[in-house]
Formats: structure tokens, C-alpha cells, sequence
């Protein structure tokens, strides 16, 4: 999991993070924290898929946590936002910008498992999709793929750790994703663009882009179609934008 942790007292940061290690260790979860002292410190690198999660404090210098959480909340309606708070009575104000949940101070382990529990089960299923391959039902997470192809009725999914031979057609494919958008996963718009007839292709994977195609970190290509060349070109630029602008690599 990819998680931000804001609060301006570090003492209270560096505690949140043993804990959150030793929950993530027990579950055989990885983790990735990026600690901040500030709201404004934190919207400054911040973009929509960044982070998996926020976990905010609520009193801090400069804008506190309710603020950093609208001025979040105008650019992601998603991220899942837990606020760690002194008042149990900031519970209901925290409604207000559909934070997922609240955990008083001091934290406890108890609290912050039930917490967690809540919130992998979210995330796992985020971003996955029921795909049936030899009749058998599988799960397809899409952050682990690298395009996809139309063969007749089936798709190739080339994924991080193989190809997967789904019974699908590639437009029942992209409305799948059209509906992930529509429940909050913009991001996805973003990372997956129909660059050809039969083919899509995922911008996480990109290495290059030249007139004729992607060329993909496993080394493969990815052709772009004449007609939507100008489309990919400044999908991809835009794409990279976003990420360079906040000193992603």
C-alpha cells in the first residue's frame, strides 16, 4: 500500500508508522509511506492515484486537517481520507468531505487494524476485475497490466507476470472500465487509452512513444492508429505532465 501520513508533530508521525509497519508486516501486505508536516506541504505533490490512502491530522499549523481535506476533495473525490483526531465529536464534520473513517489519539493498534481491514478490503477491490479464462473465474487487478489485445472473441492481457487469454471482447473491456471511472476511479481514463482498433494500452508501462508505436517496458510494441496519433500524442503528454509535475518519476 502506498500511503501519505500528514501531521505536523513528527513524534505522532513516526508513531503512526510503526504501527501501520507492524499491521501491514502482519497481513504480508508491502507499504510505501510518504510522511509531511503540513497540508500544504502535502497538496503540493499530491495528484489523483498517488497515494492509496491519506491519513490526516486534524489540528496542525497552517491549514488544518478539515481544509487540506476540501482542497483535496476538489481534485480526487475518491482517495480514501482518515483523519486522526483529538475530538471523537469531529467525527460528524468529517462527513462533510466523505472521509472513510476517524482514529482518535493517542492511536491504538486495536483501532487502527479495524481501520486497515476496512480499507484493504477497498482497496482489493478497487481496481480488479472478473475475467473468466478455461472457464475458470479469475481476478484481474489492472494496475498489473501492460496492454491489451483483441483476438476474435477473446482478449491477450499482457500483465507484469504473464498473458492472460480472457473470453472477452475488447468493448466489454472498456466499458468495465468506463464504470470504474464512473464510481470514482478517474485515474483510469488517464492510464488507459484505446491507441488502435484492437488494442489498449496502459501509460504506467510506457518507455517511449514514436510515430508508429508504444514501446513498452517488457520491450514489447504497442501500435498507435494514424487517425488518433494527435489523440495519443497529447493523452500521453498529458499523462506525463501530471506525474513530472509532481516529481514522479
Amino acid at each position: 500500500m502506498n500511503l501519505a501520513l500528514v501531521d505536523d508533530l513528527q513524534s505522532d508521525l513516526e508513531y503512526l508508522q510503526k504501527l501501520l509497519l507492524e499491521y501491514l508486516s502482519f497481513v504480508h501486505e508491502k507499504s510505501c509511506f510518504s510522511l509531511y508536516y503540513s497540508g500544504e506541504e502535502f497538496l503540493s505533490v499530491f495528484y489523483p492515484g498517488k497515494f492509496d490512502a491519506v491519513f490526516l491530522d486534524n489540528l496542525m499549523d497552517g491549514i488544518n486537517g478539515m481544509e487540506t481535506a476540501r482542497r483535496l476533495r476538489a481534485v480526487d473525490s475518491s482517495i480514501p481520507i482518515i483523519f486522526i483526531t483529538t475530538e471523537e465529536s469531529f467525527a460528524l464534520e468529517g462527513y462533510t468531505v466523505q472521509a472513510m473513517d476517524y482514529i482518535l489519539k493517542p492511536v491504538s493498534k486495536k483501532r487502527l487494524a479495524s481501520v486497515m481491514n476496512h480499507l484493504l478490503g477497498q482497496k482489493n477491490s478497487r481496481h480488479t476485475i472478473e475475467i473468466k479464462e478455461n472457464r475458470m473465474t479469475r481476478y484481474l487487478n489492472l494496475d498489473d497490466v501492460l496492454y491489451v489485445r483483441s483476438v476474435g472473441h477473446f482478449l491477450e492481457i499482457q500483465t507484469t507476470s504473464g498473458t492472460l487469454k480472457p473470453y472477452m471482447t475488447l468493448e466489454y473491456f472498456l466499458s468495465l472500465l468506463q464504470q470504474l471511472g464512473e464510481y470514482g476511479e478517474s485515474s483510469l481514463g488517464l492510464r488507459f487509452q484505446n491507441c488502435c482498433r484492437g488494442y489498449v494500452v496502459c501509460f504506467d508501462y510506457v518507455n517511449a512513444f514514436t510515430s508508429l508505436n508504444f514501446v513498452m517496458s517488457d520491450g514489447s510494441n504497442v501500435p498507435i492508429s494514424r487517425p488518433k496519433h494527435k489523440e495519443m500524442k497529447e493523452a500521453y503528454a498529458n499523462y506525463l505532465f501530471i506525474k513530472t509535475r509532481n516529481n514522479v518519476d
